[in-house]
């Protein structure tokens, strides 16, 4: 993963908009840089910035929530962060941003918005909703948040713990910041193969210790026979091939059989069941055939009806034929009449269309100069009905003008008479705006009393979550110190136990005292060719020419069986301590994941109860501010009163 550009605005100490192009000539051709500046410059900021973007939360406040803002800065409305980043998928570009009501810093916090999209401008959003962002940018990167502050950003105090640690815990935090935890479970579970495969190695090698070399007649012995029971196995090899033949071929009529039986009792069963259907075959039957003369049956009688609605209407057709015959004839001779007449007509027209014309034209320049007569006497009656409103309207402008002018002696009388009170209407304004201002701080007063109170309820949970922790913290560290404690005590009792040997030792000799029993057993068992040996002459079996149990001091077996009952029962307890230290190891591991886990849960209900208490004390200040200015209007507005 590598960040291409870094954008935020209004964040902590840094406030406005801030932009840092990590693809600047300057950056590359560098290679290495450092943020550098005094307390408070902003340098962890910037570090900020780019979790926020990614992952809406940062290593020292957390996750950002629609209640508890405390990095965006102070007196501004509105924050943000973006960060480009490029991975082996592609080029991405993560925006995480909050706002105020209105953009005001004294508005309430919106929720949070979370997005990111392919590409730099103008990208596809791949995801927008608050809870799934941070899964794409897992998939994206191969990085959580856990795993991204500890391998890319280093929160403050993470390197201070590193410095004071021991080498154990150095070696724990390395592999913290660096992912590398997987490492040691390799090195581990290589140990223990390479354990297991050298076990196995000694075993293979004792074992071929006691492998005795064949000489030529022998070896010649066994290829022969050999041979011959690889001829046997062949013959065997056939013979159990066609027994199988056989046996598939018995089997295969068997299960024929079987399944000539199930189908001829199923059979019995359909017959005896098509026996019992036949009444109800024949109704279906007759059904289907039913059914399917519905429809030619539905076409005939519609016909049918349609039929006898024709036959009605070609009798009354039949009724009415001389009459209607009469009727068409009379009809013809007038139209043969009219046709003459219309050819009349037309010759009369064609004789008179240029007088037509010109009438028609005659009549265009009538209608147009009776429109304009028309036009002139409306606007003759508009004008004349204007001037009528006009003199109302006159007539009405006089009686008010009288009217004012009898009031405004009225009202001069009475400012004359009431002088002495000309003050009143500005201060009756003064007051209506000094209660108007009581009545704002009085609801501001409410507002802020109501935040104080939801600030209490945050406080008052942040410090129980805070007790809550801390209870689970100082459990889980006990637990641990007794996990630590017993995992000593079961350290110190395997290593009393192996002493300076090591299990697979232990184990190896173990196994040779099991093959020299059996070799003595077997040794026991040759009895009487142990009396046929004599010293300097070659045994019939090995050949050599000394014979060290030849004279019946064979070793005792009780003595190596009880050595071997010691091993064993060494061997067992030996195993289960190193059973019980596995499981004290894992149990060990799950307690201190526990740990921190509870130790980060504190810092961070740590800092809900610091960022609640300084919320508090902003309020509580407010408020008192508020109380004095309300007190202050109040006082005002009962001095200017009095004057009543």
């Amino acid at each position: 993963m590598k960040i291409l550009e870094l954008r935020f605005k209004n964040l902590n100490s840094l406030s406005g908009e801030w932009c840092i192009d990590f693809t600047d000539p300057e950056y590359i051709s560098n290679g290495i840089f450092a943020l550098t500046g005094p307390t408070g410059a902003g340098k962890s900021t910037i570090l900020d910035a780019i979790c926020l973007a990614l992952y809406g939360a940062t290593p020292r406040l957390g996750k950002i929530t629609k209640s508890s803002n405390e990095i965006m800065s102070r007196q501004t409305g509105e924050c943000y962060a973006e960060v480009t980043f490029e991975s082996q998928q592609g080029r991405f570009r993560c925006h995480f941003g909050q706002h105020r009501s209105r953009k005001k810093a004294d508005g309430d916090l919106q929720s949070p918005q979370h997005e990111i999209s392919e590409g730099i401008d103008n990208g596809k959003v791949i995801e927008h909703q608050l809870r799934r962002v941070a899964n794409v940018v897992e998939e994206k990167t191969g990085m959580d948040f856990e795993r991204f502050t500890r391998s890319i950003l280093l929160a403050q105090g993470g390197f201070d713990t590193f410095l004071k640690a021991d080498i154990e815990q150095k070696s724990k935090l390395l592999e913290q910041i660096t992912g590398t935890e997987i490492y040691t479970e390799i090195s581990r579970r290589v140990h223990e193969r390479q354990r297991g495969e050298r076990e196995k190695l000694n075993n293979l090698q004792s074992a071929i210790d006691w492998i005795e070399i064949l000489q030529p007649e022998q070896e010649l012995e066994i290829q022969l026979e050999l041979q011959q029971k690889q001829q046997d196995e062949n013959n065997l090899t056939n013979k159990l091939t066609e027994t199988s033949g056989a046996i598939t071929w018995l089997t295969n009529i068997a299960n024929l059989n079987d399944e000539i039986k199930a189908l001829t009792i199923e059979t019995a069963d359909h017959e005896t069941k098509l026996v019992e259907f036949e009444p109800q075959r024949k109704i279906l039957k007759e059904a289907l055939r039913a059914v399917e003369l519905e429809g030619q049956h539905s076409t005939i009688a519609a016909v049918r009806e349609q039929q006898e609605k024709d036959q009605v209407e070609l009798a009354n057709a039949a009724k009415n034929l001389p009459k209607h015959e009469f009727i068409s004839q009379q009809q013809c001779d007038a139209l043969q009449q009219a046709e003459q007449l219309t050819q009349q007509a037309k010759t009369v027209l064609q004789n008179a269309a240029p007088i037509i014309q010109q009438v028609r034209y005659l009549d265009q320049q009538v209608a147009d100069k009776q429109l304009l007569i028309k036009n002139s006497v409306d606007d003759c009656n508009r004008e004349s009905q204007q001037i009528g409103n006009d003199k109302k309207h006159k007539q009405q402008e006089l009686l008010q003008h009288n009217s004012g002018q009898t009031e405004l002696n009225k009202t001069q009388n009475y400012l004359e008479k009431h002088k002495q009170d000309e003050w009143l209407a500005s201060g009756l304004t003064g007051i209506e705006e000094q209660l108007k201002s009581l009545l704002l701080l009085q609801k501001e007063l409410a507002a802020k009393e109501v935040d104080r109170t939801k600030a209490t309820e945050i406080l008052s949970s942040a410090q129980l979550k805070m007790s809550n922790n801390l209870q689970q913290y100082n459990k889980s560290k006990q637990e641990l110190e007794q996990s630590s404690s017993l995992f000593n005590l079961k350290q110190v009792e395997l290593n009393s136990l192996l002493g300076d040997r090591l299990l697979r030792e232990y184990r190896s000799e173990k196994d040779m005292l099991l093959r020299e029993v059996a070799f003595l057993r077997k040794i026991a068992d040759l009895e009487t060719e142990r009396t046929k040996l004599e010293d300097g002459k070659p045994c019939p079996l090995c050949g050599a020419e000394e014979h060290p149990f030849a004279i019946g001091n064979v070793p005792a077996i009780d003595v190596t069986e009880s050595k071997i009952s010691q091993l064993s029962k060494l061997i067992n307890t030996a195993e289960t301590l190193e059973a019980d230290i596995k499981n004290i190891e894992a149990f060990d591991k799950k307690l201190r994941k526990l740990l921190a886990d509870n130790q980060q849960l504190s810092t961070i209900a740590n800092n809900e109860k610091n960022n609640a208490d300084i919320r508090l004390n902003d309020l509580t200040a407010e408020i008192k501010e508020l109380h004095n200015n309300a007190a202050e209007q109040q006082s005002l507005i009962t001095n200017i009163l009095k004057r009543f």
